[in-house]
């Protein structure tokens, strides 16, 4: 590993630290004002949900410019000023209490300029590093678990301070994006370097169409990947989910919902310590998810079990564990998987396969079901999976 590199990805980490901190610090700032300031009801906050929900499931429709992209650099910071610029004047508009139609526009634009933002820094990481497959792995396992500690620590202390002043927090989000953009511009590498591309058929440039579907054609026929990326997608819907649904879940054990802090807390702290371990496993990417699949699988039924509440929490701890060390595998299994000259691309159409199974899911809440039921159903359906995928492997 070079100094270089070693350089670059510090620079690289702390220009994605500042700018989550901005980006989180906003979110907890307008969800809390959209209610205490702008008394909002349930329609209106899950409006917003969908507004941060829609970019991400459309982006597919970029997926073929995106992979086309050549100066990563330009167009990222582009987008991280578009994104500042935002946040500047969106909480600008939150201060003078203005009316919630043009601060949804501008939380739409935030959320689709960085959902694009993403998938643009996934194909700027290998320029950076100039494909060094070490240090692409590196840059990993620095930004899961960095952003997992800051998103929790940005929202801890976010709500805190928002029960005193909620202007200084945003004068903080304020600040905080500009010097992450600092950081990106200082970073430095062979700006001559260029990605192998999957070549066109013939001489003639494609159309749009053309390359959406070769696109996608690489993204489904690309195994294991694509069947690993369907099953997160599924089961990232699904969880998500039944987390939101903890309350009633704790309510249907018998639980006091008061505890609802701690629950949570224990799964938040669950997905910090996997997100610090996970550089730590060594196993491919199918065992290490089939090995997931089985143990949160079993962690999510033996919850509904009538034992003791120190053993539910500690299952949940286990399968929080568990499942933030697979953000970190799965990352690196996208690298690994798919041709880093359209990697770009790759990631905003497994985006857009999360954001679709992460809308159905919500439809499961109008079924008339205990939550039990569905924490047990989702168990299953995660063993199965994990099954699956030994399976495949057994037969490849």
């Amino acid at each position: 590993m070079t100094i270089q590199g070693n350089k670059n990805l510090l620079k690289l980490v702390i220009g994605q630290a500042l700018l989550l901190i901005s980006f989180t610090i906003y979110s907890t700032v307008l969800l809390y004002l959209l209610v205490q300031q702008y008394h909002a009801n349930a329609r209106i906050i899950a409006i917003f949900g969908g507004i941060a929900a829609l970019p991400p499931a459309l982006i597919i429709l970029l997926s073929s410019i995106l992979g086309q992209i050549k100066n990563n650099k330009k167009v990222l910071i582009n987008l991280q000023l578009i994104s500042t610029i935002a946040i500047l004047v969106g909480g600008i508009f939150l201060i003078e209490h203005i009316d919630l139609f043009k601060i949804a526009i501008l939380y739409f634009i935030l959320s689709a300029v960085n959902t694009i933002s993403e998938s643009v820094e996934v194909g700027f990481i290998p320029v950076v590093f100039q494909e060094n497959e070490a240090l692409i792995e590196k840059s990993v396992d620095f930004q899961y678990f960095m952003s997992s500690g800051i998103t929790i620590i940005a929202s801890i202390i976010s709500s805190f301070v928002l029960k005193y002043d909620s202007i200084w927090l945003l004068v903080v989000s304020f600040i905080s994006a500009p010097l992450g953009i600092i950081f990106y511009w200082l970073i430095s590498y062979d700006v001559t370097f260029d990605l192998p591309k999957n070549e066109p058929e013939n001489e003639f440039e494609q159309s749009y169409l053309k390359e959406m579907i070769d696109s996608l054609y690489q993204f489904s026929h690309t195994m294991p990947a694509f069947l690993i990326i369907l099953f997160e997608a599924i089961l990232g819907g699904i969880t998500g989910l039944l987390f939101d649904l903890l309350p009633l879940t704790m309510k249907e054990l018998g639980l006091a919902v008061a505890m609802f802090a701690i629950v949570n807390a224990v799964q938040k702290i669950g997905d910090l310590v996997g997100g610090m371990f996970a550089p730590l496993i060594k196993w491919k990417a199918p065992t290490f998810f089939a090995f997931d699949y089985i143990i949160s699988g079993g962690c999510f039924i033996a919850v509904t079990f009538p034992i003791n509440n120190f053993i539910r929490l500690a299952l949940l701890l286990i399968a929080g564990i568990v499942m933030g060390m697979s953000g970190n595998v799965f990352e690196k299994l996208m690298y690994r998987s798919f041709n880093v000259g359209n990697i770009s691309a790759m990631h905003a159409l497994a985006t857009s396969t999360f954001a679709l199974f992460s809308v159905v899911s919500y439809l499961a809440a109008w079924i008339n079901v205990k939550t039990l039921i569905l924490w047990q159903m989702t168990g299953i359906i995660t063993i199965i999976f994990g099954v699956i995928i030994i399976f495949y492997r057994y037969k490849k």
